[in-house]
């Protein structure tokens, strides 16, 4: 019509919004006054708001920027790199560092189970500890009340490698708690109430019985055999050994010690006990010192025995029954 104005405007292409100058495909990015102003670092004219309890900045905000974000790079603390010529633990520093960790390691797992069943039963964690103690505290008063009582204890448990077998054998289970002729009573029952006591708790009354017994009864048949050895080879133990009185706990002490202490892979225990009864032996060169050695020697043979071949004994007969 005539009267008609054209009011027809060709949109400008800068203008917000207009689909002219625009890929077909391409969103359309509002402006950040409609959007709204990001709250956050990430605008500077927003600064975080200290009391703000979703600070952005917050690192329990769960909102906060994470890992990847270059703001949080950013602001994460790098440590400073430690220079070439930092000075370095000495070895010898070093070493006596890694040798302590393991002695109190062996320490904190041998007395372990001990210091744990003294404080829960008190004295009812060892009580056939503290028999063998009470029965050497025994044989030490008898042998006190001199001459007769000193004569009953060496007829019933004094053993002497020149005796004949028949007379010996019967002394054999006595002979481990009679105390030893040259060392005294107290050291004794120090020594039992200690290593009885710790292999007690770890083996029970039982097992730990049987191997004192047998490895006392084995170490004063070595000696025997080392008797003969030194008079038929002239190598051995002196003849005048013959007639020493052979009693004591401590070949049954050491081979307790060194079979426990196998068994729990302390082996600081086994270096202490070793070469504190090899030392003995070489410093004095008698019956005793050697009887200690064979002690070692079981105590190393008694955990093969129950500790590595006994199970794999038993695991092979399982296999072959079920494999049948």
């Amino acid at each position: 019509m005539a009267n008609e104005t054209v009011t027809d405007k060709s949109p400008d292409p800068l203008e917000a919004g207009s689909g002219v100058g625009r890929v077909p495909g391409e969103s359309v990015e509002t402006p950040a006054a409609d959007q709204g102003t990001p709250p956050g670092p990430l605008n500077p004219l927003n600064p975080p708001d200290p009391l703000d309890p979703f600070d952005p900045l917050d690192p329990l905000n769960p909102h906060a920027p994470r890992g990847g974000d270059p703001i949080e790079a950013a602001l994460t603390p790098v440590a400073p790199p430690e220079p070439a010529d930092a000075p370095r633990r000495n070895p010898v520093v070093r070493a006596v560092a890694a040798v302590g960790r393991t002695f109190v390691r062996d320490m904190v797992v041998f007395f372990s189970v001990p210091v744990r069943e003294v404080r829960t039963k008190k004295l009812m964690a060892i009580p056939a500890t503290l028999l063998c103690v009470l029965t050497i505290g025994v044989l030490w008063i008898l042998e006190m009340n001199r001459p007769g009582g000193l004569a009953f204890v060496i007829d019933i448990a004094g053993v002497r490698q020149g005796e004949p077998i028949w007379q010996l054998l019967p002394q054999l289970p006595l002979s481990l708690f009679a105390p030893a002729p040259d060392l005294p009573a107290w050291g004794a029952m120090a020594q039992v109430l200690i290593a009885f006591g710790i292999a007690e708790c770890w083996l029970g009354w039982k097992k730990m019985i049987a191997i004192a017994m047998i490895t006392s009864a084995v170490t004063s048949m070595a000696a025997r055999l080392m008797v003969y050895a030194s008079n038929w080879l002239h190598i051995g133990t002196p003849q005048i050994d013959n007639f020493q009185v052979d009693t004591g706990p401590s070949v049954a002490v050491v081979a307790l010690l060194i079979y426990l202490a196998l068994r729990l892979r302390t082996y600081w225990v086994v270096a202490l006990t070793a070469v504190s009864m090899g030392g003995e032996a070489a410093i004095l060169p008698n019956l005793a010192g050697r009887e200690h050695l064979v002690a070692i020697s079981l105590g190393i043979v008694t955990y093969f025995l129950l500790d590595r071949w006994w199970p794999a004994w038993r695991r092979w007969r399982i296999e072959r029954a079920t494999a049948d």
